[in-house]
């Protein structure tokens, strides 16, 4: 197997991905490779011809220290480089050091399953792949956690922003961008919506058909009144974004 690019992580930033399944790097609306709204992605790799695990280990920890981070989630993901022939389920990635050699889930849409391990750091792991640098990237970023059921409250999302836009404060600068909204993301787009059940009146999101997702935009107002937002189908992921939808 060839081994990924080092991962060295930057601010350097607008390696904007957009949702969906991978491609290259360009604005993205919820954090995850392939479409057009933006989120800002905050890692980049050197030319060189590994990952060391120790990386991603050192991000992992950095993040569990942070406080207020119950509604997200540390996410790698995988994008393919431009013009690469490749699809994501051509890549087969793996955890290997001396005494491991662990697959790592390599989801449909380009999330990276990076397990948390101590022994795996200690052995001065590599994070391998069977593709190498000229097909892939690997980037990290804050993903929401998924309310259980189709009916929560508005905050349930918003305050997953707030907390994302906190987490790349702290991993960076305080002048980091906030996070203007929220995408909900599905694997097909087959007419879902989201119904906002505010005191002033329902809104209806319908989900964008190319994107697969149902953008939702930070509110002040809607945040201090928290209403109930009911999903017709439960999303498979909550990517936050930095670039309003109503701009494209």
């Amino acid at each position: 197997m060839k081994k990924i690019l080092c991962c060295t992580l930057i601010i350097g930033v607008c390696a904007i991905v957009a949702e969906s399944h991978a491609q290259t790097v360009q604005p993205e609306v919820d954090g995850q490779p392939d479409g057009k709204m933006s989120t800002v992605v905050v890692a980049d790799i050197k030319d060189r011809d590994m990952m060391k695990y120790s990386d991603a280990f050192s991000q992992m920890t950095a993040f569990k220290k942070l406080p207020d981070t119950d509604k997200i989630y540390l996410r790698f993901f995988v994008e393919l480089k431009k013009n690469s022939p490749k699809k994501m389920s051509d890549i087969v990635v793996t955890l290997d050091s001396e005494n491991l050699h662990t697959p790592i889930l390599l989801e449909t849409d380009g999330t990276l399953q990076i397990p948390f391990s101590v022994d795996a750091n200690a052995e001065s792991a590599d994070i391998n792949t069977n593709q190498g640098g000229s097909t892939i990237k690997i980037y990290y970023g804050p993903g929401i956690k998924v309310p259980e059921g189709t009916t929560f409250k508005y905050r349930d999302i918003m305050d997953g922003v707030k907390q994302s836009t906190s987490m790349m404060k702290s991993f960076w600068n305080f002048l980091f961008p906030s996070f203007k909204g929220a995408g909900l993301r599905y694997a097909n787009a087959n007419g879902q919506y989201l119904t906002i059940h505010a005191s002033g009146g329902d809104e209806k999101i319908d989900i964008d058909p190319v994107k697969k997702s149902i953008p939702v935009e930070f509110d002040p107002v809607l945040y201090r009144e928290n209403p109930t937002v009911i999903v017709s189908e439960r999303p498979e992921k909550i990517l936050p974004f930095n670039v309003r939808p109503s701009k494209f």
